[in-house]
């Protein structure tokens, strides 16, 4: 393949330089780090000045009609990237740039671009290929680098300079700057793909999306060169916005409730708040104040992740339910001892505690999720037993207490066969054998959550179970409850008419309800803590 002729035919069609290597498959970095030195190689002398000349040129029109009708469409604006390439375009793009930086005040040290072009560029990229296809059969069209990919490279490159940090490959990068083009004809030139694939355009519910890019793509895959004769574009793209982001940063700890009155995130109805907090807004409250973030803004910048929920009336004590805070956008990383700031500041609220928060990855979130699904709990209820038990020997009038025998009944009950001994990483495969499971049940799902959960019956597992009298109380009794993820403590105790079974019932040989319930441990090894 001849590139040096394929360079001048690009020219001569009014290409820039760095798309004409573009369209060579030069996919290096450095070639488009320095395209007038890269560009050098494919060009004669006589090219060069050529080439230099429209590189001052202002106007980039002739107006000597006897110059060769190629020399004539080398405008100031490339044929193929409506400008995005050249350097006399870039500098409104890297003032929009340098404002939003200096608007959020990242303290990144490196960043990555990413190029939103207008669709005009994919058009006028499949007419060049087209064109060098039609002169140079043997031509492969797919060998073309892509223009996100160079202008990465060119203008990415002077971008880092302008704003004073490291251009990076995007892979890891947590910074990464959009910048959003129009062009003025993009619309007008777009016209021509309806003509060439109507089918891909039909009418659309909404009139304000006419041409999409996939829609484009598309049409032009049935394109021909002659379907797609443009001209010259008499203005460049320019850059209108630019966008910048920072990856979510991901704090992970574990908290205590202490409240009966305490929803763990905003307690909704019909648009009506039922509570005056909740635990995530307790959470979230100091971290908000160390980004400086408005309420409105900590609402959308801030979400809460947790191994579960336990309700509004019962505890969780122990080491407490693991959590993640995850932060959008964020300015920067949190320091060790502002993480231990907000947890004190947490504390001081008298219903909930944290006593650390750890900087987690996106990985340990996905861990913490899956968790949930894996998890064991440990829980202490406080229950009452409302009838004498079905072998008691008592005079119906007489009240009701909790006997040695229903201590050693419930202590003894087990519908499996199990031990309830559970592994030391406080999961149970309860799918497989039943060694380690003490009862087993199927719940319905309670009506106190049918409004926003299917009804489905479904297996869980209590793994091990202990009885305690209560003294001065002769009716309570404690319960030491171990379950696999999902189960309903509450229901079991009481039963729900029937809706769980076996329910407590058949242990005690009696009804029983409960008075309060604590969750006394989460068995989940998490957040993990790394070594400073």
């Amino acid at each position: 393949m001849n590139e040096k002729a394929i360079f001048k035919l690009c020219k001569d069609e009014g290409c820039c330089d760095a798309c004409a290597l573009r369209y060579l498959g030069l996919h290096h970095p450095r070639v488009y780090e320095n395209v007038k030195e890269s560009a050098e190689k494919y060009q004669d002398e006589q090219d060069q000045k050529e080439n230099n000349s429209t590189e001052n040129s202002t106007n980039g029109e002739s107006d000597n009609p006897e110059e060769p009708e190629a020399k004539r469409r080398r405008g100031a604006v490339c044929m193929s990237c409506l400008g995005l390439l050249q350097q006399s375009t870039w500098d409104d793009s890297c003032r929009l740039a340098k404002e939003i930086l200096d608007k959020k005040g990242y303290d990144c040290t490196t960043f990555a671009c990413a190029l939103s072009a207008p669709i005009a560029t994919i058009v006028r990229e499949k007419y060049m290929q087209l064109t060098i296809k039609d002169k140079y059969p043997e031509y492969d069209m797919d060998r073309v680098t892509s223009l996100k990919e160079a202008w990465k490279w060119s203008f990415g490159t002077r971008l880092a300079s302008h704003i004073g940090l490291t251009l990076d490959s995007g892979a890891v990068c947590p910074l990464l700057l959009t910048l959003h083009y129009e062009y003025p004809d993009d619309v007008q030139e777009l016209e021509v793909l309806k003509s060439i694939s109507p089918s891909s355009f039909a009418p659309h519910k909404r009139p304000a999306v006419d041409v999409t890019r996939r829609g484009a793509e598309q049409a032009l895959d049935k394109a021909t060169l002659p379907q797609l004769r443009l001209q010259a574009p008499a203005a460049a793209a320019r850059a209108v916005a630019c966008a910048a982001a920072r990856a979510p940063l991901y704090i992970g700890g574990r908290y205590i409730k202490l409240s009966r009155h305490l929803p763990q995130t905003p307690w909704l109805v019909r648009g009506q708040r039922m509570m005056e907090s909740s635990v995530q807004e307790i959470i979230f409250h100091p971290i908000a104040d160390l980004y400086k973030l408005a309420p409105e803004e900590m609402e959308h910048r801030l979400k809460f992740v947790s191994a579960g929920r336990e309700d509004v009336d019962v505890r969780c004590l122990g080491d407490g339910r693991p959590f993640a805070v995850e932060i959008s956008d964020p300015r920067r990383e949190l320091t060790k001892e502002e993480l231990e700031k907000a947890c004190e500041q947490i504390s001081t609220s008298g219903s909930v505690v944290v006593k650390y928060m750890v900087h987690v990855t996106k990985d340990d979130l996905t861990e913490l999720k899956r968790g949930e699904e894996s998890k064991c709990k440990e829980y202490e209820a406080l229950c009452i037993k409302l009838t004498h038990a079905d072998d008691e020997q008592a005079c119906p009038d007489a009240p009701v207490e909790v006997t040695a025998a229903d201590i050693e009944r419930i202590n003894a009950y087990t519908n499996t066969g199990g031990s309830g001994d559970v592994g030391t990483n406080g999961t149970v495969d309860t799918d497989g054998t039943d060694g380690a499971v003490r009862i087993r049940i199927v719940q319905k799902t309670p009506l106190r959550v049918l409004h926003r959960r299917p009804l489905l019956a479904r297996t869980r597992a209590i793994l091990a179970l202990k009885a305690h009298s209560v003294p001065d109380h002769p009716s309570l009794f404690r319960l030491t409850i171990r379950t696999t993820a999902g189960t309903y403590v509450k229901e079991w105790c009481h039963g729900e008419l029937g809706r769980t079974a076996p329910s407590l019932r058949a242990a005690l040989r009696a009804r029983a309800d409960i008075l309060a319930l604590d969750v006394a441990s989460v068995l989940l090894p998490w957040p993990p803590r790394r070594a400073d």
